[in-house]
């Protein structure tokens, strides 16, 4: 799903696990990067964005910060920085 999405907003993208393979630098590649995919069957609520909020930055005791945000509107980035 996610490389099918980056393909048609015009994102070079490739399915790196296929078949179990395990590859080294993640399992998806778009752009030249490299993410992991997780799948489970009910996300934690309190990752999600709730009110009017655009994604939730997030963190854990001396870690960096990270961002969920809905996977298309990171693809529009990705996309018009590529343009």
């Amino acid at each position: 799903m996610s490389v099918k999405m980056s393909k048609e907003l015009g994102l070079e993208a490739y399915n790196r696990d296929r078949g179990g393979a395990q590859h080294e630098k993640g399992d998806v590649e778009i752009e030249g990067l490299y993410y992991g995919c997780k799948r489970r069957k009910v996300v934690p609520r309190w990752v999600l964005p709730e009110k009017e909020e655009t994604g939730v930055v997030f963190r854990g005791d001396r870690m960096e910060p990270y961002i969920a945000i809905p996977f298309e509107k990171y693809l529009l980035l990705i996309s018009a920085v590529k343009i």
